[in-house]
């Protein structure tokens, strides 16, 4: 009887424990267009959070897009364009590198070597 004791509050104490949050979540990570080379349209999200409070901008494949002051998470939703793989990275007011990821570039069907339509009557 006291194992399942034991077994209960351990049980109850995983399931009161606080849900952690990734410290960088880049959401969708993949954009998918129809053809190869053809723009990808897609709405991205990422969401970031430190330890430490500080200063600290987001880039888009070395563009700054956005900055925080004094913080400690922050979150930046926006619409790309895209036809390459696109990096996304967060650094500190010293240019460090704290995250990063790769929002991936695929496509359906390769490019067609010759844009003529080929099609016959009979």
């Amino acid at each position: 009887m006291i194992k399942y004791t034991y077994l209960f509050l351990l049980f109850s104490a995983f399931v009161n424990a606080e849900q952690k949050t990734a410290p960088f979540m880049l959401k969708p990570d993949q954009c998918v267009a129809l053809e190869q080379g053809q723009s990808c349209f897609i709405d991205i999200e990422v969401q970031w959070q430190t330890e430490l409070k500080g200063d600290f901008c987001l880039f888009v494949d070395d563009v700054k897009a956005q900055c925080w002051q004094s913080t400690q998470a922050g979150l930046w939703k926006n619409e790309l364009e895209m036809k390459t793989d696109v990096a996304v990275s967060l650094k500190d007011s010293n240019h460090q590198m704290i995250y990063s990821g790769k929002v991936k570039y695929a496509w359906i069907y390769k490019k067609r070597k010759n844009k003529a339509v080929r099609w016959r009557m009979f």
